[in-house]
């Protein structure tokens, strides 16, 4: 095991290297994402190929059928949000755990905890909208498949060829990229949030946690929760210090920048 660290200024520099590192891992899941979901065209274009005859037109008296199987590619568009996204929580997870286990004295056992605490946490949550994460997925595939069918529907009544229709189909997809890409990044940065604050909750030398707003660069930066929070006193410690414990802090808004430090116990400075 690395060497506890046990001055204040050592442990900001560890979070400082760290959110300098985890900007590059935020984007390789964010391309993930997009690339497992942009999957889905693939069984489109197939589906098509089924329906559509020698001249690469599909019949209008198809078009209910072509609609009833995009309900199942929609079902495999869940599976696969799903399945990435539970990817991208335990990687960030494991990727926080790693880089903060050394430094506040965390063992191999306890990491294994923390990453299923964090997993369990994200998997489970529930957000201000009364959503868990599968039902964020449902939704945004649901999205998709309504502005598939919307495409499928119309290109077959016009009579438009398959080359047509899957150069429609791109479109959307493209189209819908950023939903993917905020998903994934708010999914991935609240499981970096979750974890740095478990690790706490197993270390002897941290106390207290303190939260960083986010970077965002909006001009109405100053109307979001993450900035509300860092210049919160709660605890009568200082502006943005919090406890290990307190969850408001991991998500102060989806797509937020904001990041968490420790406070180490006087004890050890």
């Amino acid at each position: 095991m690395a060497e506890i660290l046990t001055t204040q200024a050592e442990l900001d520099e560890v979070f400082k290297r760290l959110e300098r590192d985890y900007g590059a891992l935020s984007k390789k899941q964010q391309a993930y994402a997009v690339r497992e979901i942009g999957r889905i065209r693939a069984e489109i274009a197939d589906m098509l190929a089924d329906f559509a005859g020698e001249d690469g037109l599909i019949k209008r008296q198809r078009l209910g059928r072509v609609l009833r199987d995009l309900d199942a590619i929609e079902a495999s568009m869940r599976k696969t949000g799903v399945d990435s996204l539970e990817s991208i929580i335990k990687e960030s997870s494991e990727w926080t755990t790693a880089q903060l286990a050394g430094a506040i004295g965390v063992g191999s056992s306890v990491q294994i905890g923390v990453n299923r605490h964090v997993f369990d946490y994200m998997v489970k949550r529930f957000e201000s909208d009364g959503l868990v994460l599968s039902d964020r997925v449902w939704g945004m595939s649901g999205e998709i498949r309504d502005s598939l069918a919307s495409v499928l529907r119309s290109s077959i009544i016009k009579g438009e060829g398959i080359s047509a229709m899957i150069s429609k189909i791109r479109r959307v997809f493209n189209a819908e990229t950023w939903k993917i890409n905020r998903l994934a990044r708010t999914e991935s940065v609240t499981a970096k949030r979750a974890a740095t604050s478990y690790n706490a909750q197993e270390s002897d030398i941290v106390k207290w946690v303190r939260l960083h707003e986010g970077n965002c660069g909006r001009s109405d930066h100053h109307e979001h929760k993450c900035h509300e929070l860092a210049h919160l006193d709660r605890y009568k410690q200082g502006k943005g210090i919090f406890k290990p414990t307190d969850t408001d802090i991991w998500l102060p808004h989806p797509n937020c920048t904001s990041w968490i430090s420790y406070v180490l116990d006087e004890r050890w400075l």
